[in-house]
């Protein structure tokens, strides 16, 4: 049995070594040069209680050019991608974190991050909470990417929206719950609600002391598990700061 178990976990982690060779890099952000320099002032969506998932993604096996390894890797990417979608195992795993754990105020903290770099490259960042009458409405599209729409906000230059989401979800029909942050965090112009910075989040984590065969065994190390995902969120904080840097206010 330990073989078996094994040699999936191998594969697995082999199989989606061959489609992140060359992307392990964060995503880059998708910056408006011209229209994000005229942002002084940014409205910042508080996203409320972060939602703990563990999922399964749809596997989807399809020819493409390459041969049988490219099916594979084509495979395993979008279920990466979609893992997030995917319906959750029984019970919702979020509501055993918030039994045992309690709220982690992870959303806070890593709000308070987004937040503090955005001070830190010169704009002044003032919070709301989703609530709030006069945003814009947000709504992802059929690639869940966020768009805003609706009339002007006016007290602002800038409203920025945080989706970001932790999950564990096996990177492969035969492979570990693995850690996955997934997301995007995106700027908004007030007056024509355009994406002037949009950072798209996309991390995994593969083959580390955060693996699990089930979500049984997640929940019997829980504490230590959401660490986990808690630290790989928190290091998005850096991604989207590292995308600031180049911006000339």
């Amino acid at each position: 049995m330990r073989s078996i178990l094994k040699f999936f976990r191998v594969s697995g982690a082999a199989v989606l070594s061959v489609v992140l060779v060359g992307c392990a890099s964060a995503p880059r952000a998708e910056i408006d040069a011209a229209k994000i320099r005229t942002v002084h002032t940014v409205t910042v969506v508080y996203p409320g209680k972060v939602v703990y998932t563990a999922a399964r993604p749809q596997f989807q096996f399809v020819p493409v050019v390459g041969g049988a390894v490219g099916a594979i890797a084509t495979a395993t990417v979008a279920g990466i991608v979609d893992a997030h979608h995917a319906k959750q195992d029984a019970p919702k795993f979020d509501d055993v974190v918030t039994k045992k754990l309690g709220d982690t105020q992870l959303n806070r903290r890593f709000t308070d991050g987004i937040e503090a770099s955005l001070r830190s490259h010169g704009y002044v960042v003032k919070e709301v909470d989703a609530s709030a009458p006069t945003l814009p409405t947000f709504a992802p599209d059929d690639h869940a990417h966020w768009h805003a729409s609706g009339p002007i906000y006016r007290d602002s230059d800038a409203v920025l929206l945080i989706r970001v989401s932790p999950a564990y979800s096996p990177p492969g029909p035969m492979s570990y719950y693995s850690r996955f942050i997934t997301g995007e965090i995106v700027m908004f112009a007030s007056d024509t609600h355009d994406a002037v910075l949009r950072q798209r989040i996309y991390s995994v984590s593969i083959n580390d002391p955060y693996s699990y065969y089930s979500t049984d065994l997640i929940e019997a190390d829980l504490p230590h598990a959401i660490n986990g995902l808690d630290e790989s969120m928190m290091a998005q904080v850096g991604v989207f700061d590292r995308s600031l840097v180049s911006i000339v206010h």
